[in-house]
């Protein structure tokens, strides 16, 4: 149970032993396991047996730390998600806009960098986003002003997917750039779209496990709600 104000903690019990674990000071996590009947885990109480005993201690403690490792790092994912869709704000004051997931234009220039990172690997030049751009957004070059054009190379510089060749007039994909760009484009065209295309499909050609899946939600849902008001 957490409550607020209260720091928790952890306690595991099996037979006379125990697993504890909490913040030291409100710092920091301490694990520790106690042992105080030796006979739980068939040792004897002799001191030549310590060792073994430490070896069940640590093995608990590794084991229960493991159940609790995460597979990412959430405080780094949240930073690198903020980094992309949130605004910029300059050191002179000057507000970038983020690249917002679902967004088209964002879209289009995130599969930009993608075509850019496979076939210009020496960089590409603001006429090379126009045209690929204006593709993408099914307009044509001349659509697209050339406001627009820099103001979209400013917010993917701001933003560090891109960064410009000294010397020259060229940008270059950057290596987390070309990593965002290619998870966030996957999740949009083959996960959010087909998905969401599922679940609205009031008639899909074929059958669709997610359709299926949120209706049996729904029905389970609705029966949960019929046996409540029953029982009241």
């Amino acid at each position: 149970m957490i409550t607020e104000g209260v720091t928790p903690s952890l306690h595991i019990d099996y037979k006379k032993a125990a697993i504890k674990q909490y913040h030291k000071h409100g710092k920091a996590l301490r694990t520790e396991t106690t042992i105080n009947d030796t006979r739980d885990f068939g040792i004897g109480k002799r001191l030549t047996n310590l060792p073994a005993l430490r070896e069940i201690g640590i093995s608990a403690n590794r084991r229960l730390l493991g159940v609790q490792r995460l597979s990412h790092n959430p405080i780094r994912a949240a930073e690198a998600f903020t980094t992309v869709h949130q605004p910029v704000t300059t050191n002179t004051g000057q507000r970038i806009a983020g690249l917002r997931l679902g967004d088209p234009r964002a879209q289009a220039l995130l599969q930009a960098l993608l075509v850019f990172r496979l076939l210009i690997p020496t960089g590409f030049r603001c006429r090379d986003l126009r045209e690929l751009l204006a593709g993408l957004l099914s307009k044509a070059p001349g659509a697209i002003s050339a406001s627009q054009l820099s103001y979209d190379l400013r917010r993917l510089r701001a933003h560090g997917l891109i960064t410009r060749i000294p010397g020259t007039h060229r940008y270059r994909l950057t290596e987390t750039g070309g990593e965002h760009a290619m998870l966030l484009t996957h999740i949009h065209t083959r996960l959010l779209q087909p998905g969401l295309a599922q679940l609205t499909d009031p008639d899909p050609p074929t059958p669709s496990t997610v359709r299926t899946a949120a209706d049996a939600y729904r029905r389970a849902l609705d029966q949960l709600t019929r046996e409540a008001g029953l029982a009241a």
